[in-house]
């Protein structure tokens, strides 16, 4: 199954780095160390946590530099991405670099409840380097700046999403991406289908001309897989993780910030339901968050049985 992956990662075992976490998972280090993932599952389910990474290569320039908006020429207007690019002839295009604090081991905790509660081995992959070095949820140019060793741990780190993606589409048919990132916009879950917090509210979202990235468990009634009974909002807040939207209680942002999904997202709808959720700081890094773990797990759970899309690798399908 992942025979080509190998190409890009070490072969010895890590385990959880952080100091309140469950009996972990073990996990494999990437290519240099620049995320760890767990590939041995046994249920449709991948999770994904690109953003809590805080090693530093001092060999990998920051991205902090090398965004231009040019001014003149073919790429008028466009930002470019080169982390040797003074923007002499230019305007700098800025990037994003902060650190999503403990969502890696937010999203290890989620892993190690489904695994001690139900017996699900989750496939998870975890970045580790610094955002600053390498943004996994973002093109690949503006996620590198076309260094080569960024360049190399993005593509491994795709290349592993990828991979997996395909064995469960191939062998489930369907099931779930996961993608876990953190904000500090205010004291609310936003769950991400790609669509804006303008789309979402909206009074009909059946109305949209957009595509969703759930969009296999709509069916004819986007209105009630994005925010009702059965969306994974409504199940977040029914497993007492505080507000969400959208879901039937909150079905529309307003005019609050929403993130609605970035490109891990976005990249493998065609082949796997996807959604990105951005948890506040009082679910990822209180001091009741492996409980808060716990409840997401349980989430997850609720919410592939409620769509019918739970499958595991003894179940009879």
């Amino acid at each position: 199954m992942f025979r080509l992956f190998y190409i890009f990662c070490f072969s010895f075992v890590l385990f959880s780095h952080e100091s309140i976490q469950q009996q972990s998972l073990p996990y494999t280090a990437g290519y240099r160390s620049s995320f760890r993932f767990h590939q041995t599952g046994n249920i449709n389910l991948l999770i994904s946590a690109p953003h809590g990474g805080t090693v530093m290569p001092y060999d990998v320039p920051d991205r902090t530099i090398g965004g231009c908006l040019r001014t003149s020429g073919l790429n008028a207007g466009e930002c470019t991405w080169f982390f040797n690019d003074t923007c002499s002839d230019g305007n700098i295009c800025n990037t994003t670099t902060v650190r999503d604090t403990q969502s890696d081991e937010f999203a290890e905790n989620v892993a190690n409840e489904l695994n001690k509660t139900w017996g699900y081995k989750s496939y998870v992959i975890i970045g580790t380097w610094s955002r600053k070095k390498v943004d996994f949820n973002r093109e690949i140019d503006e996620a590198t700046l076309n260094h080569p060793e960024a360049i190399a741990a993005y593509q491994a780190y795709h290349a592993f999403i990828n991979q997996t993606v395909n064995y469960i589409h191939n062998n489930y048919d369907t099931g779930l991406l996961i993608d876990i990132h953190g904000h500090g916009q205010g004291n609310y879950t936003m769950a991400g289908y790609l669509l804006s917090g303008q789309q979402l509210n909206q009074n009909d979202l059946n109305v949209l001309r957009v595509t969703t990235s759930i969009e296999p468990l709509c069916g004819t009634d986007r209105n009630e897989c994005i925010r009702g009974q059965s969306s994974f909002g409504t199940i977040l807040e029914l497993n007492g993780l505080g507000i969400v939207y959208p879901s039937f209680a909150n079905p529309k942002p307003g005019n609050r910030e929403f993130l609605s999904g970035g490109f891990i997202t976005r990249n493998y709808i065609s082949r796997i339901n996807a959604i990105q959720t951005e948890l506040p700081n009082g679910i990822r890094t209180a001091a009741n968050r492996v409980d808060n773990a716990k409840n997401y797990a349980q989430a997850i759970i609720d919410y592939m049985e409620m769509n019918n899309i739970l499958r595991n690798a003894t179940a009879t399908v």
